[in-house]
């Protein structure tokens, strides 16, 4: 790995932050409503969305969200999406971007750190296992 980065996310990395995120969610997101809710998240004190740079390319992101919960005692940190650029996984990019994020974390005073991922995501699981979070629920949705 080399000179990794991170950062938090500035306005003239939308179109690169689209195009990981997109990866996530097979394609299926809008740009005008993606570029619409970044630029609200850039000025959301609540948001914390960071990537990874490396040789000038944006090779990772993770946003995640402060928030206040009535059965917590403390904030805690919810991380909404994490990726790396497939060719370049399993180098720490997505072990630096946890990291970073847990400081902040901490730095917050949050109480946990929390994400949900796809079931079927083995591979997701090992590695947030290996980087010390827990299996601890079952997350249920209904469409609408």
């Amino acid at each position: 790995m080399s000179d990794l980065k991170i950062r938090k996310i500035i306005l003239e990395d939308l179109d690169e932050v689209y195009e990981l995120i997109n990866i996530l969610y097979e394609g299926k997101l809008k740009y005008n409503r993606f570029k619409d809710i970044y630029k609200l998240k850039l000025q959301d004190k609540n948001s914390y969305y960071i990537i990874a740079v490396e040789d000038d390319n944006i090779v990772g992101v993770l946003t995640a969200e402060l928030q206040e919960k009535l059965h917590r005692e403390r904030l805690q940190l919810f991380i909404e999406d994490l990726i790396v650029e497939e060719q370049r996984r399993n180098n720490g990019i997505g072990k630096a971007l946890i990291e970073n994020a847990v400081n902040y974390a901490k730095e917050k005073n949050c109480e946990v750190v929390e994400l949900t991922s796809y079931k079927d995501n083995i591979k997701a699981h090992k590695f947030y296992e290996n980087n010390g979070f827990i299996n601890h629920s079952i997350k249920f949705k209904m469409y609408l």
